[in-house]
């Protein structure tokens, strides 16, 4: 019990002893499935469920979350079953245990893959009941507490992980106490030698700073008092992680950053918010623009609080925060606080909290598999947003960057969907323009309309991007169901009208397919392999008699042709760029289609373990189009040398997408032109051209 005794403390100071004895219990069996193990620290695993416990306890959640915590690990790590823990402690409890334990009975294709439905699975559990992903993130803390016996390797890819996922969930959920301390630790285990260099810019300049803090502070308590207003002034600092994010976003320099001095203000109610607004405008002079009323129009997490920076007598700049005590707790908290401060049944970080995950369970409906699901649900683990008004005035919340287009699916996926044009202001405008903040946007809508795969190039939100990518798949149902036909004939050697229709149907139902358009179709798309299908109408006998799937191979196959036009069945790798008429392959990848490689690409190369997942084609000799290709010049330094080299692309009938140069040394430079031309023989004519120009060393195709 002595890993048990400091939870112990914790709980005992708001549960009920009946409640604690639970938890005790839940504590013994977590126990006892862990005994043997240890943690890659050397420590026995039992004390990283009892950390992550306490992390939740010192929140106040319930007795059935701590629980849970306790036991997390034992159903993916131990003979604990659900339905052991279901009889020993309840549903719920069970429940919440199976929401945080990874998927480890299934074989995925690829250790992304695995992730992402892992992902996927907690998102979906986190939706029917939040404290899933409350007890994560006590689990993800204290392992990036323990990071120390890890590779580093592991160590950066963990702290990645944090970042881009685990982080912003906190963020999302308004919880930043956990917010910052999962940023301050992912980033010092992901950049630990810009960390330690911060960090220790910090602590010099703090002694200086700490004097300038007491004084604005004096300042401000003594005005507040003059006005006989409720107020409590806190000076801040802020986190390394803050002080990075902005120097990397090019906000200013280390100086400039650490030139601000922030304060907090705790005041009694949301009137004498305003009030203490308008004493500290009278004391300091504020800065046009930098003034943000999230009171009024709370954040997308449910952050509420006024913002306002200004600049003393001395020129000092300060960043003032003014908040209630409810709203100071519910910004530290977020969904916590809800058993933190026992506040009642819902309050703004809740309510926001409700409706991201009712946009999740869209998200889910609208992705065809997890690695899309995930991508979209980070596109809404955004930190910035903008507030737009409909025509009757209400509020819309969206990603900065934002389109009307997702306004339109931010009012309804119907809306989107039938979309066919908007008024910013009253006046007509494009659909692609980018919304600020303040602006009134009307969408027009016309029955019949269906979005356009357009918009993919500049919608922004996760629900947007999901709703026209779902439409757009179901419109190219027909190309993917050509291009299976194809393929399948490709790999049968021989017509499929030789085929009795009956023959057909009873191999798509026997590959549990509704019908043998629908098996096409997931030919075409990469769903299945087209040598399985054929291998079962060329023997049609029973399973048990046929031949192992893993004899089967395309080895022999003619290679099929294809065309220049692009699609989501057939597109073109970024890698190595391929052109006609490179020799090329295609790699099946599920529900996207075919994937064309050069056949010396890198990656087609490392590749040979899946060389059932590659098809061989050909260009057809009509290909048309232009193609993206990477060419890389060493040059002689010179003047007018980029712009004779630029007009010496575009007389060959040559577009020119981007240039960027890289000096090799004071006398040569590289230069890398992505270009889109017709096929080999164009780029054969531009090389050719760019040889024998004097100051160009070398030409060379990259990729």
């Amino acid at each position: 019990m002595v890993y048990f005794a400091g939870l112990r403390e914790v709980l005992d100071t708001y549960l009920e002893p009946a409640q604690v004895a639970d938890i005790e219990r839940a504590y013994q069996v977590a126990k006892s499935a862990h005994d043997g193990q240890m943690r890659s620290s050397g420590d026995p695993y039992i004390t990283h469920p009892v950390a992550a416990a306490r992390i939740l306890a010192e929140l106040h959640l319930d007795h059935q979350t701590i629980m849970a915590a306790l036991m997390h690990d034992v159903i993916e790590d131990t003979q604990v079953s659900r339905q052991d823990l279901a009889e020993q402690f309840g549903d719920q409890v069970a429940e919440l245990v199976e929401g945080v334990s990874k998927l480890t009975q299934i074989n995925f294709r690829s250790k992304e893959e695995a992730q992402a439905e892992n992902f996927r699975k907690m998102m979906m559990a986190m939706v029917q009941d939040i404290r899933v992903i409350l007890i994560k993130l006590a689990d993800r803390l204290h392992n990036m507490q323990t990071l120390g016996s890890l590779r580093p390797d592991k160590r950066r890819r963990i702290a990645r992980e944090t970042l881009e996922i685990y982080a912003p969930i906190a963020n999302r959920l308004g919880i930043y106490k956990l917010k910052e301390q999962l940023e301050l630790l992912g980033f010092a285990n992901m950049h630990p030698m810009r960390y330690k260099i911060l960090k220790a810019a910090v602590d010099k300049v703090r002694g200086r700073r700490k004097k300038i803090i007491e004084g604005i502070s004096e300042q401000l308590t003594e005005r507040l008092k003059a006005a006989h207003i409720k107020g409590m002034v806190l000076g801040r600092e802020k986190s390394v992680y803050s002080i990075y994010k902005k120097m990397r976003d090019k906000v200013g320099t280390f100086n400039e950053v650490m030139d601000i001095y922030a304060f907090r203000v705790i005041t009694d109610s949301e009137d004498s918010c305003y009030r203490v607004l308008g004493q500290v405008h009278n004391l300091f002079k504020p800065i046009p623009g930098r003034f943000k009323d999230y009171i009024a129009i709370p954040k997308t997490n449910g952050y509420q609080s006024l913002h306002s920076i200004l600049r003393s007598k001395d020129q000092v700049r300060i960043e003032v925060q003014i908040r209630t005590e409810l709203m100071d707790q519910m910004a530290e908290h977020g969904v916590a606080a809800h058993w933190l401060y026992k506040t009642g049944d819902s309050h703004p970080a809740e309510n926001k909290a409700r409706e991201w995950l009712q946009s999740l369970l869209e998200l889910q409906q609208s992705a065809d598999d997890s690695l899309e699901f995930i991508e979209n649900v980070k596109i809404d683990l955004f930190p910035d947003e903008v507030y737009v008004f409909t025509p009757k005035g209400k509020i819309i919340q969206l990603p900065k960057g934002s389109t009307p287009v997702d306004f339109a699916y931010a009012i309804h996926t119907d809306v989107g969907n039938t979309c066919i044009a908007c008024k910013i202001d009253k006046q007509f405008a494009p659909l692609s323009t980018k919304i600020s903040n303040g602006m009134t946007i009307e969408i027009v809508t016309a029955p019949g309309s269906k979005p356009n795969p357009a918009w993919l190039s500049f919608a922004v939100s996760g629900k947007a991007r999901a709703n026209i990518r779902s439409f757009v798949k179901n419109m190219r149902r027909d190309e993917a169901v050509n291009l299976g036909y194809r393929l399948l004939e490709q790999s049968l050697s021989a017509n499929l009208d030789t085929y009795e229709v009956e023959d057909l149907e009873k191999t798509a139902q026997a590959i549990n397919y509704d019908s043998f358009e629908d098996l096409l179709a997931s030919i075409g798309l990469g769903r299945i392999a087209s040598v399985l299908v054929a291998h079962r109408l060329k023997y049609q006998m029973d399973e048990e008699e046929l031949p192992a799937v893993e004899e089967v191979t395309e080895q022999d196959a003619d290679p099929i042709a294809i065309k220049g036009t692009e699609g989501l069945v057939v597109k073109y790798a970024k890698c190595c760029r391929p052109i006609p008429f490179d020799p090329i392959v295609a790699y099946v990848s599920a529900g996207k289609g075919f994937t064309i490689h050069r056949q010396t690409c890198p990656n087609v190369k490392r590749a040979h373990k899946q060389n059932d997942r590659y098809v061989p084609v050909e260009w057809s000799p009509d290909v048309q189009g232009e193609f993206s290709c990477d060419l890389e010049l060493e040059v002689f330094n010179g003047r007018g040398v980029l712009a004779q080299i630029t007009s010496i692309i575009s007389n060959q009938d040559i577009n020119i997408v981007n240039v960027s140069i890289d000096e090799l040394d004071g006398n040569i430079n590289l230069l890398h032109f992505e270009v889109r031309l017709h096929n080999r023989a164009h780029l054969a004519s531009i090389i050719k051209k760019l040889r024998v120009v004097p100051f160009v060393n070398k030409v060379q195709r990259q990729n």
